[in-house]
Parts: C-alpha cells; sequence; structure tokens
C-alpha cells in the first residue's frame, strides 16, 4: 500500500473521479499539497436542527474531513459544519470508526456519510444524539430522505471529455521538444548530488534534482527520486509523530523521535526548531519534577460504639384462686338419666350424617380424581366411599340411592378405559402416555401458532422445532409430519420477509440469498408464493445485484469486471425480460457500451506507454467504431468526444512515425528518414487538426526537416555523379593529362551561391612513374538545370 503524499495524492485523484458520477456531492475546499483536509458539500435531503429550533429537513449540508497521521491505518475525523441532526452525529464528530475498519477506502467514506446525511445508515444503539436516535426511531417509516444516484449514462460526454483526453500532455507532445534531442547533464552535478544524499542531506539533495531539466535523463535519476520520496514519507510521518507526542507531554519518547529522524535527513525543515523546544521543555519539566515532595496521607480510624440494650425485668405471672362450691347430687342423677335417652338417639342421628358426608365426599373425591386421570386412586376412593356407608344406622334408608351415584361412576367409560391405561383424547380413547405428549405438544404448539399470527415468525420457528424435537422423541409420527410441513411454511414465509426486506434496502446479495432459500423451501406451497414466482424474484434481485456491483467496479475504474458485472445481468434479462424496467433496460445498455469503450481506451493507452504502437492504434480505432456504432443515433451529444479520440489518434501515429524517423536517422538512411517525414506531412494536411498550434509546430518542424534532408540527398546525389564523371570532367578541362591515368575521385560540397551549389572535385593523377593531385571546383546551377566549371572564389 503507498503511504504519506503518494497515498494522499492516489486518494485525492479517485475522490474526484469519483464524485464526477455524483452531482450532489462536491468537494468545496481542500487543504494541504496534496490535500490532508476536505470540506465536503452534499447536496441531500437530511434532518436539521438548529440550536433550540424544530426538527426540520435541509437540502445542503457541509462536513470536513481530516486526515490524521497514520492514515490509513488510523480512520479520518469527520465534523459536520452545518447543524446535521443524525443519531451518529455530534456537532465535534461523526462516528465513521466501524466503518473504516470494515472498509478503509476515502471514497467509499464520502459516500457513506452522504448514506448518514439522507437517512439510509443510522444507529439507534449507543448513539452520539439520543435525542436524534429517539425521533429516526419514531419517524422511521419515512425515512430515507434521499438517495445517493449515480448520474445518468445521458451525461456520458462529460465522463468521456475526462477519460479520454490522451492530448498532447498525456502523450508528451505538447511542447516544441517533440524533435528535441535530451539535454545532456554535467557528470559533475550528479556527483554533487550524490554526495549531498550520502551526507543525508535529502532536502537539498532534492531541491537540485527538482532545478535540473525535465528532459534532462541520467541512469540514476529514477533511483535518485524514489529513494528521496522514500525518506520524504518517512520523515513527514516521524515529524508529526513527535509533534503529537510533544502535544501529550511525552516528552522523551518526542525527543527520541527526533534523534531518529535526524538520522534519516538532517536537513529537514523547521527540524532544529522542534528539536530545541522539545529539549527545553523536557529540562523544565524534569527541574519542577524532582522539587516536588509526596504527601502521605493520615487516616483517622474511628472506633464503632453501639449501647447494650437494658436488661428488662420479666413479667410477672399471677394466678388466681378458685373457689369451689358444694350442690345436691340426687336430682342432677335423675335429670341425667332422662337426658341420657335423648342424647343417645340424637347421637346416632349425626353420627349417620356424618358417614353421609364423608362418602359423598369420597364420591366427589372419586370424580375429581377421574377428571384427573389418577384412576386406580379413583376407583380405591370410590369403594371406600360404598364401604362407609355400611356405617349406617338410622337413616339406612339413603344407603342405596348414593351406592347407586357410586355405581354410576364407577361404570363410566372414562374410569374403565383409563384402569386400563386409556384416556379420551380429542373424542377417542388413546394411551394415557400418548395423550400426555399429546398434551405437551399442544401446549408448545399454540404458543407457537400466537407468535406466528403476530408475525413473530423467527420465534414462533423456535417453538415449532421444539415441538418436532418433542414428537420424534415420543414417536408422534402424525403430529411430525404435520408440524414439518408448518415448520417448512414458516421458513418459506421467514425467507420471503427476509429477502423483502433486504430487496428494500437495496441488499441484493443477501436479498438472492433469501430468495434461494426460499425456492429450496418452496415445494408444493401454494399459498405464500409458487416455485415460479420465487425464481421471478429471484432472477430480479441477482439481475440487480449484478448492476449493483457493475456500478461500484464502474466508480472504481475497473472496466473489465464491470463488464462481466454487466454480462451476467444481460443474460438473467435475456432469460426473464419482465425483470427489468425500460430504464434498467437503457441504463444497463450504455453502462455496458461506456465501459467496453473505457476498457478499450485505457488498453491503447497502455499499449502507447509500452510503445507498441500498432495495438495502441487498433484499439483507439475501435473506440471509434463502437461510438460510431452505439452513439450514431445520439444528435451529436458525443462530437467532442470522438474529435479528441480521433485527435489522440493521429498522436499516436505521430508518434510511431517519429520513432521510425528516429531509426532511420541513426542508421543513416536518409531516403528512409525523408519517405517517413512525408508521411507525416500527408498525416497532418489530411487531418481536420492541421491548424491548431501544436499541430502547425510539429508540421513546420517536419518541413524544415524533410527541406534539409532533401538537401541533404540532392547534395549527395551530386557528389556521386561527380565522382561517376570525374575522369570526364578533369580531361575536358586538363586536356595535357589525357594520356595519365586518373585514380581517387573524390568530391566535396563547398557552399551554395543563390541557385548554385559549389563542389570540390580532386583525384590522383599517374604519369611516367610520378603522382600529382588534380583539384577543379565545379558547381550546379539549378535555375538551367547544367553543371561547369566554377571559376569564383
Amino acid at each position: 500500500m503507498a503511504m504519506g503524499s503518494q497515498q494522499l495524492a492516489e486518494d485525492f485523484g479517485q475522490l474526484k473521479d469519483l464524485l464526477e458520477l455524483y452531482p450532489n456531492i462536491s468537494i468545496v475546499k481542500t487543504d494541504g499539497q496534496p490535500p490532508d483536509n476536505y470540506e465536503i458539500e452534499y447536496n441531500l435531503r437530511g434532518y436539521i436542527k438548529d440550536n433550540g429550533s424544530a426538527v426540520s429537513i435541509g437540502k445542503s449540508h457541509k462536513i470536513r474531513i481530516s486526515l490524521p497521521f497514520g492514515y490509513p491505518h488510523f480512520a479520518p475525523i469527520a465534523k459536520p459544519l452545518t447543524p446535521i441532526f443524525h443519531p451518529d452525529f455530534d456537532p465535534a464528530a461523526i462516528r465513521i470508526a466501524d466503518r473504516w475498519q470494515q472498509t478503509p477506502s476515502l471514497p467509499d467514506l464520502v459516500l457513506y456519510i452522504g448514506e448518514m446525511i439522507s437517512g439510509n445508515s443510522y444507529n439507534l444503539e449507543d448513539p452520539f444524539s439520543p435525542e436524534a436516535a429517539e425521533w429516526y426511531k419514531a419517524h422511521k417509516e419515512q425515512l430515507p430522505l434521499d438517495s445517493l444516484n449515480i448520474a445518468d449514462i445521458e451525461e456520458a460526454s462529460a465522463e468521456l471529455d475526462s477519460l479520454v483526453d490522451d492530448t498532447f500532455a498525456s502523450l508528451g507532445l505538447e511542447n516544441d521538444s517533440f524533435l528535441d534531442p535530451e539535454t545532456p547533464v554535467d557528470a559533475s552535478e550528479i556527483e554533487h548530488i550524490r554526495n549531498l544524499m550520502f551526507q543525508k542531506k535529502i532536502f537539498t539533495a532534492n531541491k537540485l534534482l527538482a532545478e535540473l531539466p525535465p528532459n534532462a535523463d541520467f541512469p540514476d535519476r529514477d533511483e535518485f527520486q524514489k529513494n528521496i520520496g522514500k525518506i520524504f514519507q518517512k520523515t513527514d510521518q516521524l515529524f508529526k509523530l513527535a509533534e503529537q507526542l510533544e502535544e501529550l507531554g511525552k516528552l522523551e519518547e518526542a525527543l527520541e523521535i527526533v534523534n531518529n529522524l535526524l538520522t534519516i535527513a538532517v536537513d529537514v525543515p523547521a527540524i532544529d526548531v522542534l528539536h530545541s523546544r522539545i529539549k527545553q521543555t523536557l529540562l523544565v519539566t524534569q527541574s519542577l519534577s524532582k522539587s516536588q515532595k509526596k504527601k502521605k496521607e493520615i487516616g483517622e480510624k474511628i472506633p464503632d460504639c453501639a449501647p447494650a440494650p437494658p436488661n428488662l425485668p420479666p413479667p410477672k405471672i399471677t394466678k388466681s384462686p378458685f373457689r369451689a362450691s358444694s350442690f345436691p347430687y340426687r336430682p342432677l342423677l335423675a335429670l341425667t338419666l332422662i337426658l341420657g335417652c335423648g342424647i343417645g338417639a340424637i347421637s346416632l342421628y349425626f353420627n349417620d350424617q356424618n358417614v353421609l358426608s364423608h362418602s359423598q365426599a369420597d364420591l366427589l373425591k372419586g370424580q375429581l380424581l377421574i377428571d384427573k386421570r389418577q384412576f386406580d386412586a379413583a376407583l380405591e376412593t370410590l369403594e371406600t366411599a360404598k364401604t362407609t356407608l355400611t356405617d349406617l344406622t338410622i337413616l339406612r334408608f339413603r344407603k342405596h340411592t348414593i351406592e347407586q351415584e357410586i355405581n354410576a361412576l364407577i361404570a363410566t367409560r372414562d374410569l374403565q378405559e383409563g384402569l386400563k391405561g386409556r384416556v379420551s383424547y380429542q373424542g377417542e380413547y388413546i394411551l394415557a402416555e400418548t395423550a400426555n405428549s399429546l398434551n405437551e405438544l399442544a401446549v408448545l404448539t399454540n404458543q407457537a401458532q400466537i407468535l406466528s399470527g403476530e408475525n413473530k415468525i423467527a420465534e414462533a420457528l423456535t417453538l415449532y422445532r421444539q415441538g418436532l424435537e418433542f414428537a420424534d422423541k415420543r414417536g408422534l409420527s402424525k403430529q411430525k409430519v404435520e408440524l414439518k410441513d408448518t415448520i417448512q411454511s414458516l421458513e418459506l414465509r421467514q425467507a420471503l420477509s427476509l429477502a423483502e426486506q433486504a430487496e428494500q434496502g437495496k441488499n441484493w446479495n443477501e436479498a438472492a440469498g433469501a430468495y434461494r432459500k426460499a425456492l429450496k423451501l418452496s415445494g408444493n406451497i401454494e399459498d405464500l408464493g409458487t416455485t415460479s414466482d420465487i425464481t421471478h424474484r429471484l432472477t430480479a434481485v441477482s439481475f440487480r445485484h449484478e448492476m449493483d456491483q457493475s456500478k461500484k467496479a464502474f466508480t472504481q475504474s475497473q472496466w473489465q469486471e464491470t463488464i462481466k458485472f454487466l454480462e451476467h445481468a444481460q443474460q438473467a434479462m435475456t432469460a426473464n425480460p419482465n425483470i427489468a424496467t425500460d430504464k434498467e433496460r437503457q441504463e444497463l445498455h450504455k453502462l455496458l457500451i461506456n465501459s467496453k469503450l473505457y476498457l478499450t481506451l485505457s488498453t491503447a493507452r497502455e499499449a502507447y506507454q509500452q510503445k507498441k504502437w500498432d495495438l495502441a492504434i487498433n484499439e483507439y480505432q475501435n473506440a471509434l467504431t463502437l461510438l460510431a456504432t452505439e452513439y450514431g443515433k445520439m444528435e451529436n451529444t458525443l462530437d467532442d468526444s470522438i474529435s479528441k479520440i480521433e485527435k489522440t489518434l493521429m498522436l499516436v501515429k505521430l508518434t510511431q512515425m517519429q520513432e521510425n524517423i528516429l531509426i532511420a536517422e541513426e542508421t543513416g538512411n536518409l531516403p528512409a528518414v525523408l519517405a517517413h517525414c512525408k508521411e507525416i506531412q500527408k498525416l497532418i494536411r489530411s487531418s481536420t487538426y492541421a491548424s491548431e498550434p501544436t499541430i502547425k509546430t510539429v508540421m513546420q518542424k517536419i518541413n524544415e526537416k524533410i527541406s534539409k534532408y532533401q538537401e541533404q540527398i540532392t547534395r549527395d546525389e551530386r557528389i556521386a555523379w561527380l565522382e561517376e564523371h570525374y575522369e570526364e570532367i578533369f580531361r575536358a578541362n586538363y586536356p595535357t593529362f589525357h594520356g595519365s591515368k586518373l585514380l581517387q575521385p573524390k568530391a566535396v560540397f563547398l557552399k551554395k551561391v543563390g541557385n548554385k551549389t559549389i563542389f570540390t572535385i580532386s583525384c590522383l593523377e599517374r604519369s611516367q612513374g610520378s603522382s600529382s593531385k588534380l583539384e577543379l571546383n565545379y558547381m550546379f546551377d539549378a535555375a538551367t538545370g547544367k553543371w561547369s566549371v566554377y571559376h569564383g572564389q
């Protein structure tokens, strides 16, 4: 991962590219070069609340994002600059740390804050603003207030403008040095820079390196710049860390960091000031620390006291004396005998009443025991009731009636079946153990049914599954089948509900997973949606998931990934045309064409950088063909983009031809140089961009080259003619050497006067064993096309 300035620069570029697709978010202001502070404006609907005012909806909001030391390992610091009423917003901060841990991306964070402002994302647990959390909870049905939309593809000409700007600047052809050679560099300058780096004077070395001409090249330049860049990143980190430690009062640690920094670079700006300040502050702090003394705290222990309770004298107990009296006995004895007979009769009556009461009580108890399914105890109690009736004396006439009631109850089917271990359950007699199991199961299923009716599907499923496990253990096969059907139906209902919720939240991947589960569960269940209906929904969310993924890949300039997602979406739409609206079809088509276009342009640019001219030319031509094919009916909305690509294509061709010229020059093949120059001349003349200043400059240089090499070729041809016809020339002008041998001809260009080109021609004359050099000035008159002797000087 890139760090320091490089990381900041890359993030800035990615953020700018991303926000071109989101017209409702813009960068208002930046600080730093590259920026480490951003002021972002969101033109979205979101809740606001000024001091003491009511909650309302605002349409414009501003926040500041600061990138701290240690970024991106440490999360950015976000602060609202305008009043934003949101559970995760505080006047001094915005809750973003959790999001940064999941996705440490500045462009993604800027979009996420927009989602927060518009009410698409908020946290009601442990909020920054409890008041806002209560408001959002109470107005949940009104959220979200707005959405972040990618700019329509109809605005593609603006996007193309930014993506295909391969003009002179991107190709490095923007200045007049297009055909100029590289500027040489003095070896002593390079050695001086190398010595500075050895002495750790990195900032001084960088300054001298930057002062060298841009087109100056030497073997170590890239290595120097790479090393300096790494050191700059490290010193920047250490400097900021030292300042932070100083602010926290960790002076010894800060001083150590500064010392470490000085071992890397000794000429860091302001490092001496920082080092001196920290050192002086540390000395003062140490002096104050030594002068302070610790105080001991003296604690006083207070004893706990409690008065003893008073001893109370025991209460006095007094006894009252009994005084007996004397009565006459004989009258009392007679009276006692008379009353004895009456009391005996009364006693028998009350005894029979008691017997009847016990028997009636046992009869009722027996009925209760039958209701409780305690059949053996019920029979025993009823038999006891019958036995109790044998004790009747005076009231024996009531025995028969009560015995009939007891016998009737003993003869009931409930008791008789119960004694055999069978009980009545839903109109039939079954084993008591089975009935008990069914009753226990009914308790679970009834509660589950209530929860299901309240749409508490998860809780209901928990109880139904417990019931299924219970039925399996107790061998309740019929109920087990019914429970499986009910659970499958509820799971399908739950899956469809989760899928719909995920759709509403545009969580397409989650929705697709839920629909796949629903499809698996659907079977023959008709009331909650047929298999074909679920399949249709699954295809629709899969389509939208692929579209969503393609848009994310598009914003990150991942063209091949974008095309892959879009082609999957297109396959889903082809298989089921009803899943997409007309607008979605148009969006898919335009996004696919744009992705293919940008991939083509990206491939072309990469090929250009690698000097693969034929591939670059072919890809730019493919881009033009794609535009002509797909956007031919767009009412010339992309004329500017087409024009730029055409111009770029011409410049790549010019670059290829220029390289051919350089190769021909190196081999001294002047006819080939001239031929390539004329190709460039022809290309520019046939182009619609010939009148542009930079193209005119290129044309001028090419014309000069053509003139220069044409003249050189003409001279070479004339020199060759002179050397071929030298003997004829010398014998015509020097008849005395008619019998001599003429050898080793050599013609040299002398000068040009007007239309006349003057050459010096020489040869070696041998006659009678001696040799001499002959020399003659000969000229060619371009006006007449004739050769003659030149008599001038």
